[in-house]
Parts: C-alpha cells; sequence; structure tokens
C-alpha cells in the first residue's frame, strides 16, 4: 500500500469511527470483514418451558447463511455491550421483546468463518413478549435446518443451554 493510499484509508476509518451510528456501509463491508477481527454480538434468548430451558433462534437465508442461527450481528462503534444489545434486539427480534442480561462472555474467534474472524461477544438475555413467528422459534435443542457452518453454532447452542440452566 502506497503511503498515499494509507493516508486516505487512516482518513476514511477516522471518519467512520466518527460516524455517531457506527455503521459500515455496504460498500466497505466486505473488505473491512476481511482485514479486522470484527466485534460481533450473540443475542443468547433464553427460557425455561415446560422444565426444559429453550434458546430463541431465527431463521435467515443470505449471502451467507440459510437457515436457523442465533440472533446477533455486529457492535456498532461507540455502542456500550447494553446499547448493542438493544439495538441488534430491535432489528433481529422486533420492537417488542425486552431483554434482561443474565450474563455474558466471549466466543474465541472461528478460523473457517465467512466474515473471517470475528469476535463473537455473548449476551445470555430472558426475554418478555417474544411472539413466535416461522422465522422466529424457541428451541430446547439445535433444529433441524440450522446453518452450515462446520458445527460451531450447533456446539455453541448445546453450551448456552447447559449454562442457561443454572440462570433461569
Amino acid at each position: 500500500m502506497s503511503p498515499e493510499r494509507a493516508t486516505l484509508l487512516g482518513e476514511l476509518l477516522k471518519e467512520l469511527a466518527q460516524d455517531p451510528t457506527g455503521f459500515i456501509p455496504d460498500e466497505a463491508w466486505e473488505g473491512a470483514q476481511k482485514a479486522f477481527a470484527l466485534p460481533y454480538i450473540e443475542l443468547c434468548v433464553v427460557r425455561l418451558y415446560e422444565g426444559k430451558v429453550q434458546i430463541l433462534l431465527t431463521h435467515r437465508i443470505d449471502k451467507y447463511w440459510s437457515g436457523w442461527h442465533i440472533p446477533g450481528g455486529m457492535w456498532r462503534t461507540r455502542h456500550t455491550l447494553e446499547q448493542g444489545i438493544a439495538h441488534l434486539s430491535r432489528l433481529e427480534l422486533g420492537p417488542e421483546p425486552s431483554l434482561t442480561l443474565l450474563a455474558k462472555g466471549e466466543w474465541e474467534k472461528w478460523l473457517d468463518h465467512p466474515y473471517d474472524v470475528p469476535i463473537s461477544h455473548i449476551a445470555i438475555c430472558t426475554a418478555r413478549d417474544v411472539v413466535e413467528t416461522d422465522k422466529m422459534q424457541w428451541f430446547d435443542g439445535v433444529p433441524k435446518g440450522m446453518i452450515a457452518d462446520h458445527g460451531h453454532h450447533a456446539r455453541f447452542i448445546n453450551n448456552v443451554l447447559k449454562q442457561a440452566a443454572s440462570l433461569v
């Protein structure tokens, strides 16, 4: 990279950091996700139902994923964890669910993830006012139709369900 292009990149990154929305434009998204280990928040919404711990999953079909997955997304610049949880809850689950944070942690980077090397921050929460739909449902285990990701999400869901048993 030439010094001129490096200067331009520095200016663009400073501009991005100043953006109060913390949003990476679509045109820059692929390059950013390959260049940096970006932080994500996984919304592990759990409940106790008929004696079993369940996790809320959403269904998506896009360029990267097809199937049931853990809701979440990129942790925006200048958001606290709580602000990030609220923002992603509205985007992924709609305006109704009110989340209560029970526990938090981190999920190690996946070296074979389609977004390259994300770092996921885990938010295990309970929710009020969740309305199930064909694209948002409760599961007490790994569902059929889980996203094809070499088993990462399946192992993660089983770990969350075990940990949540002591929380709900």
